[in-house]
């Protein structure tokens, strides 16, 4: 794999991932940097993010019908989504490798490189508030 050149712009918005402590939308990594440097476009951060996600400094994480969101944690694991305010969390179980080996000798037919389990509830703030 090449090693990308760091720029300052990739590292403002490396930078800005890291400070969301969280999963945020390419939006959301846009709106925060754009406060502090108005002058780097939206193009600019997609163009790094697809860059930093490529160099495996970042995770992306694919929402069905909804925005992907990204987070600096890049070690395999699930998420959930709560269903009534849209934030996406860690889930508590652990990765569980074993099943692409299981998949991968139960169907034969594909080569498995991956997989994306994404659970979906209520947050603990939503079901408080009775949301």
């Amino acid at each position: 794999m090449a090693i990308t050149r760091n720029t300052t712009q990739r590292e403002i918005v490396y930078q800005a991932i890291r400070h969301m402590k969280g999963h945020a939308t390419a939006d959301m990594i846009f709106e925060g940097i754009h406060r502090e440097y108005p002058s780097i476009s939206k193009a600019t951060v997609y163009r790094n993010i697809r860059i930093l996600e490529k160099d495996r400094k970042i995770m992306r994480i694919s929402i069905p019908n909804g925005a992907d969101y990204f987070e600096v944690t890049t070690d395999a694991h699930y998420h959930i989504k709560c269903t009534s305010c849209g934030r996406i969390f860690d889930a508590s179980l652990p990765y569980m490798p074993e099943l692409l080996s299981r998949e991968q000798a139960a169907d034969g037919k594909f080569t498995i490189s991956s997989c994306s389990i994404l659970f979906e509830g209520i947050c603990p703030d939503c079901k408080e508030g009775g949301k």
